[in-house]
């Protein structure tokens, strides 16, 4: 068969259990055999998303096998190309909870066959500080377990290291004091816990309820934990926690297209599960149906 189109496979040979070195090949082929000129890049620690920015206007489809945070990169650099083309997603990561979003199989090659009889349909991309995401940021109690799990730990346990590294954490939870904007309200306080994003699941810890959830209306989910003022509170939000259910006085849930968040002190935030350092006056922005995103056509989009 002679290759027609073009595609760009981003591939971050270290994500998972390094699944990628074996599939590599399988991968290809099926994209080979659905009429697809292939060309492979290896991601690098630096200047994923650059290399992105600037190859992407020049193939017909952009894949990225690696995890959530690859994902993130890719994405960056295609919406920042100005280039439409879409881009398929094969999850190796040990979360992967932007695949569990869309419906896609984290069997390597049925999602790549994904990709080959998918549909292509918009989907809203984040930004904090002109930093790309694709589906959240959070700061406070527990998002450190992301990035403090070790790699093993992650490849073995999956989403289960992110608990068992965030419980010990339970005893020495820290407030932080914060004002936040987000479409004309304004609220302020201290808390323990902030997220901005774009998905159900976050981490295998919180899921929201899909109908409350449209990945593509220009509107974030924005969760602000305030610190407990007393024992009562703090059972409320402990039970709330182990229950996934966000019916807590301590919990607030709130749509957002954008959201201005100022500390009193330096956050550190993870996005789409990798460390970030930033300012104390941070800006979230929803770019709203910025990707092209290739979803299996068995996935419901709204």
């Amino acid at each position: 068969m002679n290759a027609s189109k073009s595609l760009l496979l981003i591939v971050n040979p270290k994500a998972g259990k390094c699944m990628a070195k074996k599939v590599l090949f399988d991968i290809v082929s099926i994209f080979s055999g659905g009429g697809y000129r292939v060309t492979v890049h290896p991601t690098q620690k630096k200047g994923t998303e650059d290399y992105v920015k600037a190859e992407a206007p020049h193939y017909d489809l952009v894949v990225c096998c690696g995890g959530d945070g690859t994902l993130s990169k890719v994405l960056g650099g295609v919406y920042a190309s100005g280039a439409d083309t879409p881009v398929g997603y094969i999850p190796m990561g040990s979360t992967n909870d932007f695949a569990s979003n869309m419906n896609i199989s984290r069997n390597p090659k049925l999602a790549a066959l994904g990709i080959l009889g998918g549909t292509i349909v918009p989907h809203d991309l984040g930004s904090i500080n002109g930093k790309y995401f694709s589906y959240i940021l959070a700061t406070g109690a527990f998002t450190g377990a992301s990035y403090s799990a070790s790699q093993k730990l992650k490849n073995s346990l999956g989403h289960f290291a992110y608990i068992l590294e965030g419980s010990k954490y339970l005893a020495k939870i820290k407030a932080f004091r914060m004002k936040v904007v987000f479409d004309g309200k304004r609220t302020e306080g201290n808390f323990i816990y902030a997220s901005v994003s774009n998905t159900t699941s976050v981490g295998g810890l919180v899921k929201f309820d899909k109908d409350a959830v449209n990945f593509n209306d220009g509107s974030f989910e924005l969760v602000l934990v305030r610190k407990p003022a007393n024992i009562k509170e703090s059972a409320e939000l402990i039970t709330a926690i182990l229950s996934n259910h966000l019916n807590c006085s301590c919990i607030k849930l709130y749509h957002a297209s954008k959201v201005n968040m100022l500390f009193e002190e330096e956050p550190c935030f993870t996005v789409d599960g990798e460390k970030l350092e930033t300012s104390k006056a941070v800006t979230v922005q929803n770019h709203k149906r910025a990707i092209n995103f290739v979803v299996p056509k068995k996935h419901f989009f709204r």
